[in-house]
């Protein structure tokens, strides 16, 4: 590669330009706004307020996901589900690669705990 290239891929790296794009369709595609340009420019908006990756799973979602990988119905999801189902809902291979690093996850998730992790990771 010769330094144009390395300094425009470096830039892109350290300022999470491409987290960002992918982070705002899938947002788009997701909510699926009647006005695109608009609604870029509110999601940009709140992430200048808020921080970088804003939440696009209600409780209710979030909830669906882990009564889909509670296979036994017993409120509890193990560790390896949980690092399977937060997998599922990552938005970016910045994310997917966190969870995957994590120790944090218990090997007995209950809903609760799912939803902390959830907003701890993707939100």
């Amino acid at each position: 590669m010769n330094y144009k290239v390395e300094s425009a891929d470096e830039y892109l790296r350290r300022n999470r330009i491409m987290e960002l794009f992918e982070d705002l369709c899938t947002k788009a595609s997701y909510i699926q706004p009647e006005n695109l340009e608009e609604f870029f420019v509110e999601d940009l908006k709140i992430k200048q307020k808020q921080g970088f990756i804003t939440p696009i799973f209600t409780k209710a979602e979030i909830q669906n996901i882990f009564e889909l990988f509670d296979l036994k119905r017993d409120g509890y999801i193990t560790q390896e589900n949980c690092r399977k189902a937060l997998l599922t809902i990552a938005s970016s291979q910045k994310q997917q690669e966190i969870i995957e690093a994590t120790k944090v996850i218990d090997e007995k998730v209950d809903i609760n705990r799912f939803q902390r992790l959830v907003e701890q990771f993707l939100g």
